[in-house]
């Protein structure tokens, strides 16, 4: 008779033992946190209360565009015959220190100047982009083409310029905090 050997993974009925590794162990459980972890991150990023609402991130960009895109117009575009009101309506889309300064500058500077040269300027935004958007703040970048005439020089001339323009929300409406030549 030959002595039996016994196999250290089988038990003492034959039948394989059910002993997992310690590491078998710690890699299962490492796993299951960075599956949970990563479950808990994309939920609080992509969620309901989420900081990446995507659908409102894209509805902030196109309106404040749209509305970078028409104050500027409205800022910059006026005819000598009533560049006072057009010029005292775009304060309306204006904020803070800003709006002040505006009108500062187009009471003493532009008004005057376009009445007495017989200004009319037209402008078009040939392109708009968001650089930065938050809820409650955003910063476009807009391409203008000015097309500028004067008693002094009748034939159109035109130039191109790049601003950039800060927004701020209030109330629920969009209004200009700041312009930048760029």
């Amino acid at each position: 008779m030959t002595p039996e050997t016994t196999d250290p993974a089988t038990t003492a009925t034959g039948t394989p033992s059910a002993r997992v590794s310690p590491l078998t162990i710690v890699l299962c459980v490492i796993s299951a946190l960075a599956i949970a972890l990563a479950g808990l991150s994309a939920y609080l990023y992509f969620g309901p209360d989420g900081t990446r609402d995507l659908a409102a991130t894209d509805s902030t960009r196109d309106e404040v565009v749209q509305v970078s895109s028409d104050q500027a117009v409205a800022m910059f575009q006026y005819d000598h015959n009533n560049v006072d009101q057009q010029l005292h309506s775009a304060t309306e889309g204006l904020t803070g220190d800003f709006q002040n300064q505006f009108t500062e500058l187009i009471e003493s500077v532009i008004i005057p100047g376009a009445q007495e040269k017989a200004l009319t300027v037209q402008v078009v935004v040939q392109g708009a982009a968001v650089l930065d958007a938050a809820p409650d703040t955003a910063t476009t970048m807009l391409f203008l083409n000015q097309i500028t005439t004067s008693k002094d020089s009748p034939e159109a001339v035109a130039s191109g310029s790049r601003v950039k323009m800060g927004l701020e929300k209030q109330d629920g409406r969009w209004l200009v905090s700041s312009v930048q030549p760029f």
